[in-house]
This record gives C-alpha cells, sequence and structure tokens, in this order.
C-alpha cells in the first residue's frame, strides 16, 4: 500500500489554525510582560502606603498628655497635644499635622509668675524635677512646652539654662507670659505635611520644633485629614494618603493608591 500524504485542504486548515493561535499568544504577550513589568512597581506603592499610614498613625497614637495642677492638686485641662494645620476653603479638611509628645527627661513646675513672655522661667528645685545634672533634666536646643491649668500652651526650644537660679529661657517669646504653677515638659513636637521636591513631585515630611525637615515618603499626591470632636475634644483623626508611582512609562502605567485609615487618639485633649 501506498503511503497517503496531507491534502492541499488539511494543510491549509492547519495553516489557519497555526496563525489563529500565533496571533492570540500575540495579543496575550504585551499585557502580560506590561503586569511583569509594573509589579515591582505595585510593591514598592504598597510598602510606601504601609509606611505613610503606619508613621501617622504612630504619631497621633504617641501624643501625650501635658497638663499642669490646679493648687487643690487637681490636674488642669490637658493641652491640645494634636493640632491639624492647613485648613481648605471650607475649614473642614485639613492638610497638614502637628502631634506634641513627651521626649527625654524633662518636667518642671514655674515656681514664680514669669514677668513678661520673653522672660527666664524659673522652675522649682525639688518638685516633680528629675535628679539632673542640668536644669530639671532640661538641654539647651531641646524643645519643650509649657502648659497652664487652664490647657494654654506654648512649644518652645530651650535657649539658654542658669543652674544656679534653676531657670532657663525660650529661644522665643512665649504667647504670653505663664502663671507660678504652670508645667514644663521635654517634648518632641512634630509637624507631618506634604512638601514639594526639586524635581516637581512631592513627598510626606516631618519638621522638627528646630526647623528640621526630614522626608519620609516620596511621591505622595495628596495629604487629607479631618477631626472628630466629642466635647469639643479632639478624639479621632481620618487620614487620607494618595500615593503614585515613581515612574509613568507606558508599560509600566501603575494607577494611584489611595489608603483611608481612621485613628483613634489613645489621649484625647
Amino acid at each position: 500500500m501506498r503511503s497517503r500524504g496531507f491534502s492541499l485542504i488539511e494543510l491549509l486548515v492547519a495553516l489557519a489554525v497555526c496563525a489563529l493561535l500565533s496571533g492570540a499568544m500575540a495579543a496575550v504577550a504585551p499585557p502580560a510582560r506590561a503586569l511583569f513589568d509594573a509589579t515591582p512597581e505595585v510593591l514598592d506603592l504598597q510598602q510606601r502606603e504601609r509606611t505613610a499610614v503606619d508613621v501617622l498613625a504612630q504619631a497621633i497614637r504617641s501624643a501625650a498628655v501635658i497638663r499642669a495642677t490646679n493648687p487643690d492638686g487637681t490636674p488642669g485641662a490637658a493641652a491640645p497635644a494634636v493640632a491639624l494645620l492647613d485648613p481648605d476653603a471650607g475649614g473642614k479638611r485639613f492638610h497638614a499635622l502637628q502631634v506634641v509628645a513627651l521626649a527625654g527627661l524633662g518636667r518642671g513646675v514655674l515656681a514664680v509668675d514669669q514677668a513678661t513672655p520673653s522672660s527666664a522661667l524659673m522652675l522649682w528645685p525639688d518638685w516633680q524635677c528629675p535628679a539632673a545634672a542640668d536644669v530639671c533634666g532640661f538641654n539647651k536646643g531641646a524643645a519643650a512646652a509649657i502648659v497652664d491649668v487652664a490647657g494654654r500652651f506654648d512649644v518652645f526650644t530651650v535657649g539658654s539654662l542658669n543652674t544656679g537660679s534653676y531657670s532657663l529661657t525660650a529661644s522665643r517669646a512665649l504667647s504670653r507670659a505663664y502663671p507660678a504653677g504652670s508645667a514644663l515638659y521635654a517634648v518632641s513636637a512634630d509637624t507631618y505635611y506634604r512638601d514639594e521636591q526639586p524635581d516637581g513631585s512631592s513627598s510626606l515630611v516631618r519638621e522638627t520644633a528646630a526647623g528640621a525637615v526630614q522626608p519620609i515618603v516620596d511621591f505622595v499626591a495628596d495629604l487629607d485629614l479631618a477631626g472628630l470632636y466629642r466635647d469639643t475634644r479632639l478624639t479621632r483623626v481620618d487620614v487620607t494618603v494618595r500615593l503614585g508611582a515613581r515612574t509613568v512609562l507606558p508599560r509600566r502605567n501603575v494607577p494611584d493608591r489611595t489608603r483611608r485609615v481612621a485613628v483613634a487618639l489613645r489621649n484625647p485633649s
């Protein structure tokens, strides 16, 4: 018997099937390649998103309770350790956050009325004053907060110390002269906001009380903040952060990511 080969029709059908399969593979390859190229961008975006949210949430939760004590021993009103800044036109959404937290050993109580907002602050050497070689644990150049029994307060940097008179001076005039009994604390006072960078992008940054600006997360497209209040006390901060990818190459077109989180204050004030 003679072997029978493929007919012309069978060859044409086979060629057509091969052409269809090749076209399908060619159509699938670019999206698959784009997805493969975008994966590192997506992972990087997720990591920066977590970092931004974690840093802001941790800062809000670390806010301190700073208050003075009344003459009868009862606690005075707490100073607002978390403040929402840079409001929009409606006054309900904000774009910056300031947090005051305890930092260091510095503690003290004002022994006499401050004469003027720029006068020295004289402290009791034995009332809530830690045993330290300097003035109640305060250091020159460090941030400090002073608060009266009504909860009014100022944050400043220590300009000078006088161990002989147990006094310190602020590097600038305070907003008011504080009465005896006002409390002083060593603190950190950091402000978080979105700052434009030289390349045109924006980063989430932290600015210290001394004015040092520290970048935290880059390519932050938007930072939006709102507060929940109870009896005029801020009890929760709603944070919305939108981040963009590092590159805009067509094959790596990764959409922005938006993260919303509600952070309850551990110490409402």
